[in-house]
């Protein structure tokens, strides 16, 4: 949770209807306010995660796949899904929800 004292920018990531790795990254950056410089790469999301991104954030991930081509992209969410779990157990500032 957010600490009380400060704005807390919620953010919902909702994978479920992507089909592509290009699509995940196009969510990432739009909902987290990235810059058209995002590198569309685990490396580049944790970059932005721990350096570009408001913080503090409240970040909701969702992957309830709705299409075969969605559910092909199992593997690659949950990648994204670790780069975040990571930055939210080494900063402080960052909490988040997974809904699968």
């Amino acid at each position: 949770m957010c600490k009380k004292y400060f704005i807390c920018e919620k953010r919902v990531l909702d994978f479920s209807k992507c089909q592509y790795l290009g699509e995940i990254h196009q969510v990432i950056q739009q909902e987290l306010e990235l810059p058209e410089w995002y590198g569309q790469n685990l490396d580049a999301l944790w970059d932005s995660i721990t350096g570009i991104m408001y913080v503090p954030a409240d970040i909701t991930i969702i992957y309830k796949p709705e299409t075969e081509g969605s559910q092909e992209l199992t593997s690659e969410i949950s990648k994204i899904i670790d780069v975040f779990k990571e930055a939210a157990q080494e900063y402080n500032e960052i909490t988040l929800h997974v809904e699968m």
